[in-house]
């Protein structure tokens, strides 16, 4: 069983880099998607509007000072200009909001902020005609093309899991929809309540139909090569012991103690006690009469099965 959560390398602050006012919000509640490049707010920054001041001044100087027979004159009004549309850059005013102030002559009042990134509104702290400053986070985005999905696996099986592994996926709300990830993470300590370990999965999710805190049936394919197995219903777990009723033939029957390893689609991988061929007697097949006999069975089975092993 897994839980399908955010990709936190997808989880998105977005914060002013000016001091101002909000004087326009445009996107105004919680859960809704934005694109990249999507109008979130207008700031208006006294800040911003006198460094806009400063570069066209430094524009017209630009003429001004190619008159001039000096070229390191010349060049110095190059310098402004460019500086000054630096600092306008690093406010996150675009190369087209630019070339508007360049083509009217005039600043702009407000900073619009564009989102940078996809992605739904988990948080929204900013309120129009508040007063922000550079850093303050206004939103926080997810972008949900790729979640992960964080499955606690029992430390017996832990030796098995691998970085790379594909695991597929069940959801009770998709029934007939297959999905399928790879595991990317391996956490390095278990939970000491639970004695389980947890791996992450990451799972392409284009469509938006997993969705953070969705539970998830996990099957992660194994390679384990050749081994014996036998159907699960073919073991009986005393809780201090692990059995099989070994078929003789003839009607004779063996209690044979075994050592058992992975367990996968409803079958027990022996590691000793049974041999390639052996017939072994599933629960559908057997029936033991009463509990008291089952475990007289079982006490006495020692001495056959060491003697059956000779």
């Amino acid at each position: 069983m897994g839980v399908v959560d955010y990709d936190e390398k997808r989880l998105y602050t977005i914060a002013p880099k000016v001091n101002g006012w909000i004087e326009n919000l445009y996107v105004d509640y919680t859960g809704r998607y934005v694109k990249r490049g999507e109008p979130l707010l207008s700031i208006y920054s006294p800040e911003m509007v006198s460094t806009q001041a400063e570069y066209l001044i430094a524009l017209r100087s630009v003429k001004e000072l190619a008159k001039s027979p000096y070229p390191e004159v010349a060049a110095s009004g190059h310098d402004l200009a460019a500086a000054a549309r630096q600092r306008l850059k690093y406010w996150d005013i675009g190369e087209r909001q630019i070339k508007a102030i360049e083509k009217s002559g005039t600043p702009m009042r407000t900073l619009t902020l564009h989102s940078p990134y996809n992605g739904f509104v988990l948080e929204r702290l900013a309120f129009k005609g508040m007063y922000v400053t550079a850093g303050m986070p206004l939103f926080k985005l997810a972008d949900l093309s790729v979640v992960w999905l964080n499955v606690d696996v029992y430390e017996a099986d832990l030796p098995y899991i691998r970085i790379g592994q594909e695991a597929k996926l069940s959801l009770s709300t998709f029934p007939d929809a297959p999905f399928s990830g790879k595991v990317i993470y391996i956490y390095p300590a278990l939970d000491s309540r639970t004695r389980t370990a947890r791996i992450r999965i990451e799972l392409p999710n284009g469509q938006g139909k997993l969705k953070p805190e969705m539970y998830a049936n996990v099957e992660i394919m194994v390679r384990l090569g050749t081994k014996v197995v036998v159907p699960d219903g073919a073991i009986i777990d005393t809780g201090l012991r692990r059995v099989a009723i070994v078929d003789l033939g003839k009607g004779a029957f063996v209690f044979r103690d075994v050592a058992l390893g992975a367990k996968v689609e409803g079958f027990y991988e022996v590691v000793s006690g049974l041999k390639v061929g052996e017939k072994v007697v599933t629960s559908a097949n057997f029936l033991v009469d009463s509990e008291t006999r089952f475990k007289e069975a079982l006490g006495g089975s020692s001495g056959a099965h060491a003697g059956h092993g000779k």
